[in-house]
């Protein structure tokens, strides 16, 4: 007999008083000797996931049952420690002498013990450290009195670790290494071992290696994988060919950045006899190359995406194939998966046909040629690669804007935040920092490849066949109901917020005034994160039922799955039992991928981070103008007006008065004067310090003007 997670938790929490080991869990449960490993590994995912706590005697309780938390740990610079609790809450302050041997970002166990003195924060003691965050260490190599130590790159991290003469790696003095860490338990001292040296601390892109590094981000393919890459044939046999529908006389192209290497969509476009579209999604089919169980499958699940940096590209596959054998380069034939879609003038879709098929794409065109196609530019036409697929392309764009409108009309939730497009020059310095620009040419693409995802997904939910879905739970409440007061305070009134066409309309109201890019982002961060799981509730932001993600398997792990499923189900190979051997496996195979997902967007904003700061190290006591983006209680982060840099000001250098920090207005306001700083406000400031450890930039103010809004209580 399988038992439920709910079941499970359900019965520990009537237990709580005496707290079980797994056998007796599962003979209380009545789990059957075949059915005790799959029980085993929904503990482990239950403790991972800090419903259930492993306490002395390899017992398991509820954490709260027991007055203990599970979090993750944060180190100040001072000693002390923050653990953010996994089921929400605010942060368990834990002092210095209670942290045990916790490093910054470990997972560990604290018990609560009382409420910090004047403040509402609980504290908490260190009882166990559950995971260490990483098993490796950057930092600077150093002998002392004959002593070989590597000192931490990371302020948090204070310890200093020792390394045995025949381990230092032929390292030198002052140059920045990677240490693999050994622990004897996780609450033990680690053992160092140097297996990298990175380089001297001025060399040329030495901070994007150290934060790689840092990030614990693989850059080199392990010599198995590249043996296993390395034979497989670059040309596609006849065979194959035969057995597949072959598009290669379909006038297709593909649309991508100018600096794309990788290219896994191509995109074509007929008017039929009846004006209906057949709009043509062809994505390239990785997953003949990387059968299950394979080392090239076993890599591309361990680092579960590519990781896009200003300067450089981690790919998911070695370059063979992301970059040659797989991308749809033009003019050469390319395996895909191809979806034909049949869509009415109105947007409506008809029919959809899913095949394996060959296909050789005619051009690679950026988003920049066919924006000056659709904007019809005609200083451009005659050297545009774009024109000679004009016709196609307006087609494209007058379908494209049809799709748009009807899934605006459905509820989704769009939101316009720019982002930092970041130009570098032939060293590898960042010159530029500027808005990335969203073209119609974008949303093109974007539109084609949500509908291909949308089609997949409702073929295999339709079939009854498991897969990993990309879904989007509603907002929690709470925090929802935080945002819309927030917004009250700021002029601005979300009337209901559990409607999407009332976010909709909330967005609308301000998409064009300055405060609109803040109040956006601030709604964002109010809902719940996009995951990978077999159990299908939905895309709330999309304001779709069944949706999942199937267009990127060069760069995406559950995209190369989703492919492996649907070939099997096209050619009727799967049997039964092979799917429930899948299914049993997509919940962890889910789980990794949004994690290794989460890895690689924190390493793109630390890269990102990273290039602002280098822009800005020879701007210290410049002033800027700049708008206020976010308040908090240490003071108010500002984004530059000219560049998308943010920076903090720190409430200790506000010397004309004590601000105390209201949550529910989003503001500092000054005991003694008045003075408000809240969201959108306009400020001057100085640039004053730039901290590459700890990625940080601190701002001086210099003087405020607080912006006049007018109200809009009554409008939604």
């Amino acid at each position: 007999m399988s038992v439920s997670r709910d079941q499970v938790l359900n019965f520990v929490r009537q237990q709580h008083r005496r707290p079980l080991k797994i056998r007796e869990l599962a003979r209380a449960l009545r789990v059957s000797d075949r059915a005790y490993s799959d029980f085993r590994r929904l503990i482990r995912r239950l403790v991972r996931d800090g419903d259930l706590v492993k306490l002395r005697h390899s017992r398991y309780g509820i954490p709260s049952d027991h007055n203990l938390v599970v979090g993750r740990i944060s180190i100040q610079t001072s000693g002390y420690g923050l653990l953010a609790p996994e089921d929400g809450g605010a942060d368990i302050f834990i002092g210095a002498r209670y942290m045990k041997r916790a490093r910054h970002g470990d997972r560990a166990v604290a018990r609560l013990t009382r409420k910090a003195q004047g403040s509402d924060r609980a504290e908490g003691e260190l009882v166990r450290i559950v995971e260490r965050a990483e098993q490796t260490m950057v930092g600077t190599y150093v002998e002392n009195d004959g002593i070989s130590l590597v000192i931490s790159d990371d302020p948090r991290i204070r310890a200093r670790v020792h390394i045995p003469d025949d381990l230092t790696c032929g390292a030198k003095a002052g140059q920045k290494v990677v240490v693999s860490l050994k622990y004897s338990s996780p609450n033990a001292h680690p053992d160092g071992r140097i297996v990298e040296v990175l380089g001297n601390a001025d060399d040329a892109g030495i901070e994007t290696l150290i934060l790689i590094k840092k990030r614990g981000l693989p850059l080199d393919f392990p010599h198995h994988v590249l043996e296993a890459t390395e034979a497989i044939p670059e040309g596609i046999s006849t065979e194959e060919i035969d057995r597949r529908l072959d598009l290669r006389d379909l006038i297709c192209f593909t649309i991508d950045p100018a600096d794309a290497r990788d290219h896994d969509d191509a995109v074509s476009l007929q008017v039929l006899d009846d004006q209906t579209y057949c709009l043509g999604i062809h994505i390239a089919d990785v997953s003949h190359y990387v059968p299950e169980g394979s080392p090239l499958d076993h890599e591309a699940l361990t680092r579960g995406s590519s990781v896009y940096l200003p300067d450089r590209v981690i790919p998911m596959l070695p370059e063979k194939l992301s970059a040659n054998i797989c991308s749809l380069q033009p003019r050469e034939d390319r395996l895909a998966l191809s979806i034909l879609a049949y869509i009415t003038p109105e947007g409506e879709l008809i029919d959809a046909q899913i095949a394996e098929t060959v296909i050789r794409s005619r051009a690679s065109l950026s988003y920049g040629e066919v924006q000056q196609v659709l904007d019809r530019d005609s200083r451009t036409i005659h050297e545009n690669p774009a024109e000679p697929y004009a016709d196609i392309l307006m087609h494209m764009e007058a379908l494209r804007s049809c799709l748009t409108e009807k899934r605006m009309a459905r509820g989704t939730i769009d939101f316009e935040i720019p982002e930092p497009h970041i130009i570098l020059n032939d060293q590898g310095h960042p010159i530029q920092i500027r808005a990335r620009a969203r073209l119609n040419s974008h949303r093109l693409i974007e539109e084609f490849m949500l509908l291909a995802n949308e089609i997949v997904a409702r073929r295999m939910a339709d079939g009854g066949i498991p897969i990993l879905y990309r879904v989007h739970e509603p907002p929690d409440g709470e925090k929802l109901a935080a945002f819309c007061d927030l917004a009250k305070t700021l002029g601005y009134r979300l009337s209901n917020p559990s409607r999407i066409d009332s976010i909709q309309a909330f967005l609308a109201n301000f998409k064009d005034e300055p405060i609109g890019h803040i109040l956006s982002h601030r709604l964002l961060r109010s809902m719940k994160k996009a995951v990978y799981t077999p159990i299908n509730v939905g895309h709330f932001g999309l304001a779709c039922d069944t949706y999942t993600h199937f267009t990127s398997p060069i760069r995406r792990y559950p995209d190369l799955i989703l492919h492996r499923i649907l070939r099997d189900a096209i050619n009727d190979a799967v049997t039964p039992g092979q799917m429930a051997r899948r299914a049993r496996r997509l919940p962890d195979i889910g789980d990794l991928a949004t994690q290794r997902e989460i890895g690689a967007q924190q390493a793109e904003w630390d890269a990102i981070r990273l290039m602002q700061i280098l822009y800005l190290k020879d701007k210290i006591g410049e002033c800027f103008d700049a708008v206020i983006v976010d308040v908090r209680s240490i003071g108010f982060f500002v984004q530059l007006n000219d560049v998308l840099i943010e920076g903090l000001v720190h409430v200790k250098y506000l010397y004309d008065d004590y601000y105390i920090y209201h949550e529910l207005q989003g503001a500092l306001i000054g005991e003694s004067t008045g003075t408000i700083f809240r969201l959108g406000d306009s400020v001057q400031v100085q640039l004053a310090q730039l901290d590459r450890q700890r990625l940080r930039i601190d701002f001086h103010l210099l003087s405020h003007t607080q912006n006049v809004r007018s109200k809009r209580r009554g409008r939604r």
